[in-house]
C-alpha cells in the first residue's frame, strides 16, 4: 500500500514540475528590446494578384468605328520577393521601405473586341515589375497570445509606392482565336512601364525567440494613366493598374 502511494506521489510530483516548466517557458517574453531597436532589417516572400481598370471614350460605345468596344481585364497571380528595412520615428510609429520583385512572367493582360468583330483577341505580354513603397507603420502595443506573454501586435500602414516594370519595353504579342486557328500576332506593348500610387494594408506580427513574422494584406492602386496612346485602345481613355498582396516578412 505504502509502495502503491509512493509512486501516486513521485507522479503527482513529477507532474507538477512539468506544469511549473511550462507555465515558466509561457511566461517568457521573446525579443524583450526589440521595441527599443532604431531599425531592422528583414525579407519578404508573398503571392499578388493585378487587374486593370478601364475609363472608356465615347467612342467606345460606337461598333461603327474599328477601335475597341469591348474590353475585359485578366486576373494575374504572381509571386513577390523584397527586402524590408524599417526605422523607428516614435514608441508606435515606424517608417518602412520594402522594395520588391514581381515575378509574373508571360502574361494574358486583357481580352477585347474590335468593331463590329465578334472575334475575342488577348493581349499577352511580358513582365517583372520593382515595386519601391515607402509606407508609415502604426503599430499597437504587444499583447499575450496562445498561452505567451506579449507575443503578439497588430498594425496598419499607408504610404506611396513607384512601380517599375523592367521588362516594359518589350514587344507583346495580339493572341487570335480565329475559328479553330489561334494565331500570336507581334504587337506594341500598349502598356506604360512606369506607375505611381499609393498602397495600405493591415498586419499582425508573431516575435518568436530568434526572428519576427508578419503576414499582411496590403492593397495598391496605381494613379498614373498607363495608356501609352496605341491606335488600337483609342477609344479607352485611362487605364489604371491595382494589386492585391498577400505577404509574410521576416524580419530580426
Amino acid at each position: 500500500m505504502q509502495h502503491l502511494l509512493r509512486k501516486q506521489i513521485i507522479t503527482g510530483a513529477l507532474l507538477l514540475c512539468i506544469s511549473f516548466v511550462s507555465i515558466a517557458q509561457r511566461s517568457e517574453v521573446y525579443q524583450p528590446f526589440h521595441d527599443e531597436l532604431p531599425y531592422y532589417l528583414g525579407m519578404s516572400i508573398g503571392v499578388n494578384n493585378s487587374y486593370l481598370n478601364f475609363n472608356r471614350n465615347v467612342e467606345f460605345f460606337n461598333p461603327a468605328i474599328g477601335a475597341v468596344n469591348n474590353i475585359n481585364f485578366l486576373n494575374n497571380p504572381a509571386l513577390n520577393l523584397g527586402l524590408v528595412g524599417t526605422v523607428r520615428l516614435s514608441t508606435h510609429t515606424l517608417l518602412r521601405l520594402n522594395p520588391t520583385v514581381l515575378i509574373t512572367g508571360s502574361k494574358n493582360v486583357y481580352t477585347y473586341k474590335e468593331g463590329s468583330s465578334s472575334d475575342i483577341k488577348t493581349m499577352n505580354a511580358s513582365s517583372a515589375i520593382l515595386n519601391i513603397p515607402l509606407a508609415f507603420k502604426i503599430e499597437s502595443d504587444r499583447y499575450n497570445a496562445f498561452h505567451f506573454t506579449n507575443m503578439m501586435r497588430h498594425y496598419i500602414f499607408i504610404g506611396g509606392k513607384i512601380d517599375y516594370d523592367l521588362l516594359g519595353s518589350n514587344k507583346a504579342v495580339i493572341i487570335s482565336n480565329s475559328g479553330s486557328v489561334s494565331n500570336r500576332i507581334p504587337y506594341n506593348n500598349t502598356l506604360k512601364g512606369l506607375d505611381y500610387g499609393y498602397e495600405m494594408g493591415l498586419g499582425v506580427s508573431f516575435y518568436l525567440q530568434y526572428a519576427t513574422i508578419s503576414p499582411e494584406v496590403k492593397f495598391s492602386y496605381g494613379l498614373r494613366n498607363l495608356n501609352n496612346g496605341d491606335a488600337l485602345l483609342s477609344s479607352i481613355k485611362d487605364i489604371t493598374g491595382n494589386f492585391v498582396y498577400f505577404t509574410i516578412h521576416i524580419e530580426n
